[in-house]
């Protein structure tokens, strides 16, 4: 026996105890029946959950491995009793194989993870109840981004997806798949695939990335990814810092559509109606901020750039922008109030405003009337804040002198403000603000609008070298009334319409046709006669009362002649 035992034997027999306890830990290890720890853990899941938890199948594990193995057979967690299907998670294997060296410098590694035939089903039918939200659930911060260990190796075979959600008015069945080429250095050899039916319309998501086998910890990965759903194309390349904590990181993009209020289903974004579009940046996501500081692109025929950040601390996500045009076209602004872009830029009918309905919603076509008649997607409009300003800097595709359009939209808890909302023309402007409350059953309505030294001469027939009517115009629209669309709110809107032309000129042949005297008036036109009268006064003004326009007032008082009028 070794001298040092010798002389100390409490250090002799304190080892002894050691090696024999070791050595019964080891032979329990190996004879232990790992069947018996499904209930404790079936307990533990349900206890996370808060749903009810069985493991069906058989239990083992091998754990004298510097990468130590667990595997279980037919994990089911049941959904709750209101949920359409009576299982949110199966999965008939799931293998979990740790780094044991990883761990014991601090970092969690999953050396291979791999699920054979997972089945989720997603459920939520009213904003509070969702199968995968119950009071069990850990506390986190809202929308929390993930912090999901490194993977190194990620088999998924034969996975089903199926999502309900009656609040977004969305439904999705799909395939999930992911498997790695072994043994390559290939940028792409990583591949995971989603395809499926989103409302009934074509799905589908790749992506692509280096292999799992490298990652570090400590270094970044860069994926591709690309996603189609019905009529939207996101493209994008992301890069993680950390890997894969996906709380920070970066990815340019490019988004295609034909409607930008369809990419709600990818980015819970009450978006306006707009005509085919394309988009990109950088994005940039920190904790619950994402930015993109180089947002520009196409919408219709008009371009836009600017700044663009999304906050998800609060329950509902709050979309921040500040953007610009340098030429917009005016017939792109059709869309987001509910009408038809032109044919050159729409390539189907616009069914909502400003925000579209889900599809397949049923939502009410756009009227061929004067006013559009599409409804307001109020649950979109609650369900998001945002403080948007918009400058443009120069306006095209409108017969108006119309020079800059500029706009503040907040919205906050379903209250929509637009102040200022502001048309400059040549010479003189229309502004004021506008407020929509769609927190209400019904949304209510506030428009208070005025003309400010509005120079009539700028307004002219093409043909024509010089305008009918000369002078300096002002005047105010303040109305009140309720309804989705615009044109419910006009059949039923109270208020005011009022213009007044303090003084000015007119062409003596249209004063002269207001008159008596129709055939000196003719004559004046068909000898193309520039004579001029003076406008004393001219005022309109129109009293509003459940959508019915009534003249207070007609007057334009000339040196020739006095034209009054009435009218509904």
């Amino acid at each position: 026996m070794n001298p040092f035992f010798r002389k100390h034997p409490v250090v002799k027999w304190t080892f002894l105890a050691g090696v024999g306890a070791l050595s019964i830990l080891v032979l329990a290890l190996l004879l232990f029946d790992w069947n018996m720890l499904r209930g404790p853990i079936a307990r533990y899941i349900s206890a996370k959950t808060g749903l009810p938890a069985t493991i069906d199948g058989n239990l083992t594990a091998h754990v004298w491995s510097l990468n130590p193995t667990l595997s279980l057979e037919d994990l089911n967690i049941r959904n709750p009793a209101w949920a359409d299907r009576d299982r949110l998670f199966s999965v008939k294997k799931i293998t979990l194989q740790m780094s044991l060296p990883n761990l014991m410098r601090g970092h969690l590694v999953l050396q291979r993870v791999e699920l054979i035939s997972p089945a989720i089903n997603l459920d939520r039918e009213q904003p509070r109840r969702a199968n995968w939200d119950t009071e069990s659930t850990p506390a986190t911060p809202a929308n929390a981004s993930p912090h999901l260990p490194v993977v190194r190796q990620l088999i998924i075979s034969d996975g089903k997806v199926h999502v309900v959600d009656k609040v977004r008015k969305l439904s999705f069945d799909g395939t999930l798949v992911a498997q790695e080429q072994a043994g390559t250095q290939d940028p792409s050899a990583f591949r995971l695939n989603c395809a499926g039916l989103l409302n009934d319309r074509p799905f589908k998501m790749q992506a692509k990335g280096g292999p799992l086998l490298n990652v570090d910890p400590n270094k970044p990965y860069t994926f591709d990814a690309g996603i189609t759903a019905g009529d939207t194309s996101l493209v994008l390349q992301a890069t993680i810092p950390k890997p894969f904590d996906l709380s920070a990181y970066r990815a340019t993009f490019t988004l295609d559509g034909r409607d930008l209020a369809d990419a709600y289903y990818l980015t819970n974004l009450a978006l306006p109606n707009t005509a085919k579009y394309h988009l990109h940046g950088t994005l940039q996501h920190r904790g619950n901020r994402f930015s993109i500081d180089d947002f520009r692109g196409v919408v219709g025929r008009s371009d836009v750039s600017g700044e663009v950040a999304v906050a998800v601390e609060n329950k509902r996500p709050k979309l921040t922008a500040k953007l610009t045009s340098k030429q917009l076209d005016i017939t792109d602004l059709a869309a987001p109030l509910g009408r038809n872009a032109p044919a050159s830029n729409a390539a189907r009918p616009v069914k909502s405003s400003p925000v579209a309905a889900p599809v397949g919603a049923g939502s009410a076509a756009v009227s061929t009337g004067l006013l559009p008649d599409a409804d307001l997607q109020v649950e979109r409009v609650r369900a998001m804040d945002a403080d948007v300003t918009f400058q443009s800097q120069s306006v095209t595709g409108t017969k108006m002198p119309i020079e800059r359009l500029q706009f503040h939209l907040m919205l906050d808890q379903g209250v929509l403000r637009l102040d200022p909302l502001s048309f400059a023309l040549s010479q003189g402007q229309f502004a004021g603000t506008v407020r929509i409350d769609a927190a209400g059953p019904v949304p209510e309505s506030d428009i208070d609008m005025n003309l400010q030294n509005v120079d009539l001469s700028q307004f002219k027939p093409a043909s024509a070298k010089d305008a009918p009517l000369q002078g300096t115009m002002t005047g105010r629209v303040k109305l009140h009334g309720i309804g989705e669309s615009v044109h419910k709110f006009a059949s039923g809107a109270d208020g005011s319409i009022r213009v007044i032309v303090p003084h000015g000129q007119i062409r003596a042949a249209l004063a002269e046709l207001a008159g008596i005297d129709v055939a000196n008036g003719l004559g004046l036109l068909l000898t193309q006669n520039k004579q001029e009268a003076d406008l004393r006064c001219g005022v309109a003004s129109f009293q509003a009362d459940q959508g019915k326009l009534n003249a207070s007032a007609i007057v334009l008082d000339t040196t020739n002649v006095l034209i009054t009028g009435h009218g509904n």
